[in-house]
């Protein structure tokens, strides 16, 4: 249980932070905004990718399976976030040229949708197992299709406050591209996978799954969020579903009481087949 409050305290002293520097800006004037967004993003990913795979070698009585499915899904999504900040905020800061964030932003991507690729993997788990390969495959043709469409459609650096740097902004195709693969691989997956939680007796089970799901859902409204809500409020926004979605999706994996440890076994035994 160290790492899960050990990433609890970490989840919440981002918020804190993200606050803090939102309504005192001069605290961390002049880096920009963002670069504290997407660097807590990417070293939180890492550093949960490091601790699943330490967890995965010490720990053979837990759910291995699962755990190395979140392992590989944080490490390709600390290389997004890496890649994405630099779109969103490198680029529009030190450079803003609409067909650099554009291609950026569009290369960023490509890891995402390989990370919902892996992540959808866990729920249809719970459903039936043969249909995980087709469930990863049907990202991966959501991805290719958005990747392609976005290289000829670029995306548009739009400014929205003074002092702030412009933000991306996609195409209506590409937000409708984007939605569908989020709903199909965040939004309906990460509810399933709470009303399993909701549903299960064994305590255990049942709170690493609403974790799972809380984290999966938060995680997809991200996206509404960049694409509807443009103002000085967003990246703060932004901030906070990002801190909030990850440390849930970790402290599912890190979460296992020790009276339950000798238990772990059979009580997971559902996580197993991811």
């Amino acid at each position: 249980m160290r790492n899960f409050y050990l990433l609890a305290v970490f989840t919440l002293a981002s918020i804190g932070l993200a606050i803090l520097f939102f309504v005192y800006p001069n605290v961390i004037s002049p880096i920009p905004y963002g670069t504290f967004t997407f660097g807590f993003a990417t070293l939180i990913c890492f550093w949960l990718a490091m601790r699943l795979s330490r967890t995965n070698q010490s720990s053979p009585n837990d759910a291995v399976a699962l755990v190395r499915t979140l392992r590989n899904y944080f490490f390709v999504m600390g290389i997004f976030f890496f890649l994405d900040g630099i779109a969103h905020v490198g680029i529009p800061t030190f450079y803003p040229v609409q067909i650099v964030a554009s291609y950026m932003h569009t290369f960023s991507h490509i890891f995402f949708f390989l990370g919902s690729a892996i992540i959808i993997r866990i729920p249809v788990a719970f459903i039936n197992p043969r249909w995980k390969n087709a469930a990863s495959w049907s990202q991966i043709l959501i991805g290719v299709v958005t990747v392609g469409w976005r290289l000829t459609h670029l995306d548009s650096l739009v400014t929205i406050a003074p002092g702030v740097p412009p933000i991306i902004i996609a195409d209506n195709v590409s937000v409708f591209l984007f939605m569908g693969g989020n709903i199909l691989g965040l939004l309906i997956p990460g509810l399933y996978v709470a009303y399993l939680g909701l549903r299960t007796l064994d305590r255990t089970t049942r709170i690493r799954a609403i974790l799972l799901g809380l984290g999966m859902i938060i995680f997809f409204s991200i996206g509404p969020v960049i694409d509807y809500f443009h103002n000085q409020y967003t990246q703060l926004l932004i901030h906070l579903l990002q801190a909030s979605s990850f440390g849930l999706m970790g402290m599912s994996a890190f979460y296992v009481p020790k009276r339950e440890k000798s238990r772990e076994a059979s009580t997971q035994r559902t996580f197993t087949t991811v």
